[in-house]
């Protein structure tokens, strides 16, 4: 099987569907979906029961609420594709990602990663609605470690690379990294780089394989609550250090590229910071030195 896409969900009985349809009416045949509901309260089990039934490509499994990160951990150890996709349940795909894909995986052989692009729905019109993109080397196969490079602009901090929907994954990846670590939130800050760079070719395209819904009410990263934001910028301090502790781990790693990642990663940390409300920034001036 050459591709396991892993949907993690929660209380997803509006936006489902359209997820699922949209995987399920790819024009290529060779792949899993797998569902791991994170303990839902609303309709979203029995909405995905009734999609799954007579069809075996879709596996559904349900646990107690652990969070997104161990959904998506429980997703990768249930996997039998050669290449892992992960889709929100909010967010939708293009209807020839995996056939794009796989094009590109027979084309390059051997490559480990490949980076698409996003359309982002309903973004707030003064946002870069580029942000989660990259036209640096297109096409041009990459080690992980330059893919890093390429795709940090120092100059712009809204832009970003540090989320599993951006990428098709070659699953043996994953047994080259440390264990994700145990994080609410920002777990694809903390992991996604220590993927990238352990791999040792990666392909970036400009086909616009996935579909992100902004702005989706409910979510943990738009909470304005002050108790879940004081817990995400606990988790995003806790990220910064696995993803910089991580790499100085990663074998075969140059000096001067670790102290590059370090200083990259604290200048992230720093725009963290300066996005807190001010009735958060005196408790975390010390956590994050600054």
């Amino acid at each position: 099987m050459l591709f396991s896409v892993i949907v993690p969900m929660y209380n997803a009985s509006k936006s489902i569907r359209l997820c699922l349809d949209s995987i399920l009416r790819q024009n290529f045949d060779d792949y899993e979906v797998i569902i791991i509901n994170d303990g839902s309260t609303d309709d979203s089990e029995s909405i995905c029961r009734e999609i799954a039934h007579g069809n075996d490509k879709v596996l559904l499994y349900t646990f107690e609420n652990g969070g997104v990160g161990k959904s998506r951990k429980r997703g990768i150890q249930r996997a039998r594709g050669d290449f892992l996709v992960f889709v929100d349940v909010d967010d939708f795909i293009s209807p020839d990602l995996l056939n794009t894909l796989a094009g590109i995986i027979e084309f390059q052989g051997d490559v480990e990663l490949i980076r698409y692009h996003s359309n982002l729905i309903n973004d707030d019109e003064h946002k870069n609605h580029q942000r989660y993109n990259s036209d640096v080397n297109l096409n041009i196969p990459m080690t992980g470690l330059d893919a890093l490079r390429a795709w940090t602009d120092a100059t712009d901090s809204s832009k970003k690379y540090a989320l599993y929907w951006l990428f098709a994954f070659k699953a043996t990846l994953f047994k080259k990294v440390a264990p994700m670590p145990e994080l609410r939130c920002y777990e694809d800050v903390a992991y996604i780089p220590l993927l990238i760079a352990s791999a040792e070719m990666v392909i970036s395209t400009d086909y616009v394989g996935y579909n992100y819904v902004c702005n989706t009410s409910g979510s943990l990263t738009n909470s304005q609550n002050i108790d879940k934001q004081r817990t995400r910028a606990y988790d995003f301090y806790y990220a910064y250090l696995y993803a910089v502790n991580s790499m100085r781990r990663l074998p075969n790693i140059p000096i001067d590229y670790l102290a590059w990642f370090d200083l990259d990663y604290r200048r992230r940390l720093v725009s963290y910071f300066d996005s807190l409300p001010d009735s958060l920034k005196d408790e975390f001036t010390v956590i994050y030195n600054v």
